[in-house]
C-alpha cells in the first residue's frame, strides 16, 4: 500500500476589490464591470466582498492595459477565450492591437486637421469675440 500524506494547502491570498482597484489605478466599479462582462471571476470574502487571487490580478492588469489603449471589451473577451491556445491568442492580440493602432492614428489625423483649421481661423476669432462682448454689453430694450 502506498501511503500519501495529506499536505495542507496553503491558503490562497486574496486581495480585496478596493485594494485591487487602487493597485490597478481604476475604480472598484470598473472591476465589477469587468466581472459582469465575463472577463474575470472573483472569490467572495467576508461580507460578500469580492477578492482576487494573484493570477486574476495579473489578468486584470492586462485588461486595464488593453482598455487603456482603446481595445473594446468584446475584443479583450475574444482574446481571453483563447488562453489555452497561446499561438492563436497571440495572433488575436496582435490583430486587435493593430486595429486599435489604426483607429488611434486616424483619430490623430482628425485632431491634426482640426488644429490646422483652428490655426487658420484664429485671425477671425478676435473680431468675433469682440462683437460678442459688445452685444452682451448692450442693454436689452
Amino acid at each position: 500500500m502506498n501511503y500519501q500524506p495529506r499536505i495542507p494547502l496553503a491558503p490562497i491570498r486574496l486581495i480585496e476589490i478596493g485594494d485591487a482597484a487602487r493597485r490597478l489605478g481604476v475604480t472598484a466599479r470598473t472591476l465589477r464591470h469587468y466581472e459582469d462582462q465575463g472577463l474575470v471571476r472573483s472569490h467572495r470574502l467576508a461580507r460578500n466582498v469580492r477578492g482576487y487571487d494573484v493570477g486574476t490580478l495579473e489578468q486584470l492588469k492586462a485588461i486595464v492595459a488593453l482598455r487603456g489603449v482603446g481595445l473594446p471589451i468584446a475584443a479583450i473577451r475574444d482574446i481571453l477565450v483563447l488562453r489555452d491556445k497561446p499561438a492563436a491568442q497571440s495572433e488575436a492580440l496582435r490583430q486587435a492591437l493593430a486595429e486599435a493602432l489604426d483607429e488611434q492614428q486616424a483619430q490623430l489625423a482628425r485632431l491634426a486637421d482640426l488644429a490646422a483649421h483652428v490655426a487658420t481661423d484664429a485671425a477671425a476669432l478676435p473680431p468675433t469675440i469682440a462683437g460678442l462682448q459688445a452685444s452682451v454689453a448692450q442693454p436689452v430694450a
